[in-house]
């Protein structure tokens, strides 16, 4: 017969073997809890970074104020969008319906319309019902990217925007003052841009605009514009302020961020709508950018 000290060395050991049991239950029950936490977050990071990072449209929206503005162009709203790269018919349209409800009285789209990808009839089809759809009320304006071949160009012109290559354009709005409008072309490193300046005063508000953002440091010195318009660089893609700017471009590995001034120059870089590289975006969201001109004395 067990003595009363063995029997309660049973039953502590009984309790202590509970015990032991409970604090593993809880300890799996913490690393289950974590595993799920984990599996949550990788989750919806992959679903933002897949799904909403590309595809959830964004509009930047700033006014443009400066005395050189003429009066008949007090308000005037300019819409830019950049580096479509097309192949997603649901964000073209987000794009068309975005830019339409703002009624632009100005559209401007500073390059790279296509994929590398070859267009199909279908899809060609698709891209210009729906860009001619665009309307603006003092024109619609382009420059070329490094991606856009001759079916572009022809797709461009075809929906109506008028395209400037290295040459220049006076927009009057019911006043004989104008602003100007100059489109340079960033695909030849050898190009003069002298050329494109023919006419330039800068005694007129003149808006540059153009695909690569680091050409900006070609002419910026020699014509001192007012308003700069990019795209190409579609802020990196991944973009983790201070550590990484993971897809980082040619011609635009000085110009990195989505806003600069220059002197008296406001210089805009677009994120672009499509993607290239890796068809992944973090901190850099599909944006069109929407100005208002605002005139002071």
């Amino acid at each position: 017969m067990n003595s009363r000290t063995e029997l309660n060395k049973d039953k502590q050991r009984d309790i202590d073997k509970e015990k032991q049991a409970a604090r593993i239950k809880k300890i799996i029950k913490r690393i289950v809890l974590i595993i799920f936490a984990i599996f949550l977050l990788v989750f919806f990071t992959c679903l933002y970074i897949i799904k909403i990072g590309t595809s959830s449209l964004i509009v930047n929206e700033e006014a443009i104020v400066n005395s050189k503005i003429p009066e008949s162009f007090n308000g005037i709203k300019i819409i830019q969008f950049s580096d479509l790269h097309y192949n997603d018919e649901a964000l073209l349209k987000d794009t068309i319906s975005s830019i339409n409800k703002r009624n632009p009285d100005l559209i401007i789209f500073t390059g790279d319309l296509l994929t590398d990808e070859k267009l199909t009839p279908k899809n060609r089809k698709k891209l210009v019902k729906e860009l001619k759809k665009l309307t603006a009320s003092l024109g619609k304006y382009a420059v070329l990217g490094e991606s856009d071949n001759d079916e572009a160009l022809s797709i461009l012109i075809d929906c109506g925007f008028n395209i400037l290559d290295n040459s220049n354009d006076l927009i009057y709005n019911d006043s004989n003052e104008p602003i100007m409008i100059v489109g340079l072309n960033t695909n030849d490193d050898m190009i003069d841009y002298t050329k494109a300046f023919i006419n330039y005063d800068s005694n007129i508000y003149t808006i540059a605009i153009f695909h690569k953002p680091d050409y900006i440091d070609k002419f910026i010195n020699n014509y001192p514009v007012d308003l700069a318009l990019a795209g190409h660089s579609h802020l990196g893609e991944i973009r983790i302020p201070y550590l990484i700017n993971f897809a980082q471009k040619d011609h635009a590995s000085k110009y990195i961020n989505s806003y600069y001034e220059i002197n008296n120059t406001k210089f805009y870089i677009n994120s672009g709508i499509g993607t290239t590289e890796y068809d992944v975006r973090i901190n850099a969201r599909p944006t069109i950018n929407f100005f208002r001109l605002r005139k002071i004395t």
